[in-house]
């Protein structure tokens, strides 16, 4: 396997995002830029995901864990008109979120916190922060185990929590390639975060080959636990 590929072919993924439009348009500067500059935004192919996805779930308050420039978390409350709540660790990151999030005239529907995902997860539960019904994880792909351990608190039966990217370009299935001691932590922890979540007794999962992988995940009723 050609390590630098997604994980479905080019051709593939040309022809998918083709179908591809932007649900809110005047998103759509932003994502071009972002884009442009290698920025890691949610890939278009998972936006067409989320927006079916999103349509039928219809939540009222979300979490993300990984803000990068705000274009997921604009997404999220331009399409839902939920509150969003979103949390990224990077100073300059942050900057540039809250000048996109207050250009785009969002700032009153979305929060956002500045901090590492775990730290800032606990501050919410400890402040009595009410639960959310959707949630997104897209921040260091090593860390994922614990930013979902801290979000299982803001949750309530019923909320589905979609992590991305968990397919890592393909190398979780196959790392023999993979010499770079960074990439193999994240390889690794990636593989372990999904046997965690597969056997977690609160979450039900299905991990699909959408974007660079999802893992979807849904909050069992407290009988079923």
């Amino acid at each position: 396997m050609n390590k630098t590929e997604n994980i479905t072919h080019p051709k593939v993924t040309e022809y998918i995002n083709r179908f591809y439009r932007l649900a809110e348009p005047e998103l759509m500067e932003l994502r071009l830029a972002a884009e442009a500059e290698g920025v890691p935004i949610i890939l278009r192919e998972t936006e067409d995901f989320l927006n079916v996805l999103l349509s039928i779930l219809q939540p009222e308050r979300i979490l993300e864990i990984g803000t990068a420039v705000g274009y997921s978390a604009a997404y999220f409350a331009k399409k839902t008109g939920a509150h969003v709540v979103t949390i990224e660790k990077s100073d300059e990151m942050h900057r540039i979120a809250a000048e996109n999030v207050k250009k785009l005239g969002l700032d009153g529907n979305i929060r956002l916190l500045l901090g590492d995902g775990e730290e800032e997860l606990k501050k919410l539960w400890d402040a009595g922060e009410k639960p959310f019904d959707f949630l997104f994880i897209d921040a260091a792909k090593s860390h994922y185990k614990r930013f979902l351990d801290a979000a299982m608190e803001l949750t309530h039966p019923g909320s589905v929590i979609v992590s991305d990217n968990v397919l890592f370009r393909g190398s979780v299935a196959d790392d023999e390639e993979h010499l770079d001691r960074r990439h193999k932590t994240n390889i690794r922890r990636l593989q372990e975060y999904m046997e965690y979540i597969y056997h977690h007794p609160a979450l039900e999962t299905s991990l699909i080959a959408c974007g660079d992988g999802l893992a979807i995940s849904r909050v069992r009723e407290k009988k079923q636990i």
